[in-house]
């Protein structure tokens, strides 16, 4: 049960950021010269992705063996992470119509920093709870 959810875990909330991540960019290589299309991605990905990550982890939630109240904390866990998920996802995003180089170093660490507090939300948020 575990490896299932450590496998959830990686793919849900590592290669799904990942993927919305990577699309303006191979967008941009497709579409050269387009920023508004872009700008679109940068709205509808992050919420598309979102989307996709509460539906999934609320079904996972509903169905684990945790307590009423553990799930309670999990669905309010869940939401915090999913806010800094659609955070980093349109900076992310955002990067690809920005002048090159506006990102200091110190900016890639609060990114950075922000995606794994998300991440570590999402583990608790999964925590699929003890086999008996």
């Amino acid at each position: 049960m575990l490896r299932t959810w450590l496998a959830r875990l990686i793919t849900y909330d590592g290669l799904l950021p990942l993927m919305v991540w990577l699309t303006p960019w191979l967008v941009a290589l497709l579409f050269p010269e387009r920023r508004g299309l872009i700008e679109i991605l940068a709205i509808t990905l992050p919420v598309v992705g979102c989307l996709i990550r509460f539906s999934l982890g609320r079904r996972l939630i509903a169905g684990n063996l945790c307590s009423v109240l553990i799930r309670r904390c999990q669905f309010a866990v869940l939401a915090l992470g999913l806010v800094l998920l659609a955070i980093v996802d349109c900076v992310i995003v955002l990067l690809y119509v920005m002048p090159r180089n506006v990102f200091a170093p110190a900016d890639w660490l609060i990114l950075l920093g922000l995606w794994s507090v998300y991440f570590l939300f999402m583990a608790g948020a999964m925590y699929p709870g003890r086999c008996s």
